[in-house]
C-alpha cells in the first residue's frame, strides 16, 4: 500500500473513532439517589446523604427530562440545593424527616408543616432556613412533600 493510501485509510479510521466517541455514548450513565464525599482529614467516616426518591413525589432524576415546571422536577430541584448541616455531621447526627409545602406567591414556601419530624432539631431548621429562601416554579395552592435522609454511612 503506498503512503498516500495508507493515511487517508488511517484519517478515516481516527475520524470515524473521534465522531462514536464525541456524538455515541459508549454507555449510560445512571444518576445515583446518593451523594458521596470521602474525607480523609480526622476521624470522621465517608458522608453518605441519601435523598429517598420512592417517597412523595420524587422521581429519578434521569425521568425529569421532560417533567420541567412539575412537581416532582421542583422537588428534585430543591433537594439537589439543600446540603447536609456540618454541625449535624460534626456530631454524627442522622434523621428521617418529610415536610408538606404549599406553595404561595412568586414560587415561596407559604406554609411549611412537618409530616415526619426530625430526631434532631438541627435538621428541622436548617430544612426551614433553606425552604424559606427557595423559589419554587410551581402554581400559587400547589402542595407538595419533601422528604429527605440526612445519613452518615460508616465504613467501619
Amino acid at each position: 500500500m503506498e503512503l498516500r493510501t495508507s493515511l487517508f485509510v488511517s484519517f478515516l479510521i481516527h475520524s470515524i473513532f473521534c465522531f462514536l466517541l464525541i456524538f455515541v455514548p459508549l454507555h449510560k450513565e445512571e444518576v445515583s439517589e446518593q451523594i458521596r464525599l470521602q474525607l480523609s482529614k480526622g476521624q470522621i467516616p465517608s458522608l453518605f446523604f441519601h435523598l429517598p426518591q420512592n417517597e412523595g413525589q420524587g422521581q429519578e432524576a434521569s425521568k425529569l427530562g421532560g417533567l420541567a415546571g412539575t412537581p416532582e422536577a421542583e422537588i428534585e430541584r430543591f433537594k439537589n440545593e439543600i446540603h447536609y448541616p456540618p454541625a449535624a455531621l460534626e456530631q454524627r447526627l442522622e434523621s428521617d424527616c418529610s415536610w408538606e409545602l404549599e406553595i404561595g406567591p412568586e414560587g415561596i414556601a407559604k406554609k411549611i408543616r412537618t409530616v415526619k419530624g426530625c430526631k434532631y432539631p438541627i435538621f428541622e431548621s436548617h430544612f426551614r432556613r433553606a425552604v424559606s429562601s427557595w423559589k419554587f416554579q410551581l402554581p400559587e395552592g400547589k402542595v407538595i412533600l419533601i422528604p429527605v435522609s440526612f445519613r452518615i454511612e460508616s465504613d467501619e
